[in-house]
């Protein structure tokens, strides 16, 4: 009896040994489960993160750059406690993901270009504009003129747009001041009359030129050269016509009762001597003689000089 009784503890003790065992390998067994808890964890946690993506905004004359820094820190702590018996209590840590966004705007101002000025096109084939050449002008000195308006010399002076004209007829002499109107047209004042005359003329060569008159008359001016009626001389018809009488009657002792010249085209002047009969002329003499010299022949050929 006393053995059982003393065995009764021992048994009791062994029994709670092997609880106490037992309950050991349980508590061994649980961080296996919690590491599974801490891998469940952190896989939802990842399971979370955002991208966030970049925006760019662009303008016409605005370029914005924009860079996005994101840091993220993720940490994840599985605590294991062991608490007695079956308690397994896990506490999980998670730090928030924090974005950080940088924008930098960065604003370029573009060079407002005009637009070129328009211009304007001028097509190849247009013609070039015309230029009016000046008007041709009348040498200095003296022309010979023939035509409507008979044989007669005009004198242009050197130093004005004046001059003088002797008419081989009668010798008369008459002055004048002129202008360009164009290229081709003159005004002729004349002193003695008053009038203006508009004269086309046409340089048709050197030292020649034909002026039509605004009566319709003719003449060809020939250029003789430089000088003025002080130097320059010829004898008028009528002055012939009075030498040629001179000079018959000094030689016969007869004067015929009248005399007419008449100018020829080699310039040489042609002077009949002749009395009127009332139906017919009674020539007295024919002479042909040079117009500034006097000097010529009779109708047989004997040479005269009607300035003696």
């Amino acid at each position: 009896m006393k053995i059982i009784k003393k065995c009764i503890p021992v048994l009791f003790l062994g029994c709670i040994a092997a609880c106490v065992t037992a309950c050991g390998q349980k508590v061994t067994d649980s961080p296996t489960k919690t590491e599974n808890v801490s891998e469940t964890s952190e896989t939802s946690v990842t399971g979370t993160e955002t991208t966030i993506p970049a925006v760019t905004t662009a303008f016409s004359e605005t370029i914005t750059e924009t860079s996005t820094t994101e840091e993220t820190t993720q940490t994840t702590t599985a605590n294991t406690t062991t608490v007695p018996i079956t308690t397994v209590q896990t506490t999980t840590s998670t730090t928030t993901t924090t974005t950080t966004t940088t924008t930098t705007t960065t604003t370029t101002t573009l060079p407002i270009t005009a637009p070129p000025a328009e211009t304007a096109t001028v097509a190849a084939t247009a013609p070039p504009l015309e230029t009016v050449p000046p008007a041709q002008t009348f040498e200095a000195g003296i022309w010979e003129a023939y035509g409507s308006n008979g044989n007669r010399y005009f004198c242009f002076n050197s130093d004005s747009n004046s001059g003088n004209i002797r008419d081989q007829e009668s010798g008369s002499n008459i002055s004048f001041d002129y202008q360009p109107v164009d290229q081709t047209t003159f005004s002729f004042h004349i002193y003695e009359t008053g009038n203006n005359n508009k004269v086309t003329v046409n340089f048709s060569g050197t030292g020649q030129a034909v002026l039509t008159w605004d009566n319709g008359n003719t003449e060809t001016l020939h250029y003789l050269g430089l000088g003025n009626f002080n130097t320059f001389h010829f004898y008028s018809n009528l002055e012939l016509c009075e030498m040629a009488l001179n000079y018959y009657e000094s030689k016969t002792g007869y004067r015929p009762g009248d005399a007419v010249a008449q100018v020829q085209s080699d310039g040489s002047v042609s002077i009949q001597l002749y009395d009127d009969m009332g139906d017919h002329n009674s020539t007295s003499a024919w002479y042909t003689v040079d117009k500034f010299s006097g000097i010529g022949t009779d109708l047989t050929g004997n040479p005269v000089d009607l300035t003696k």
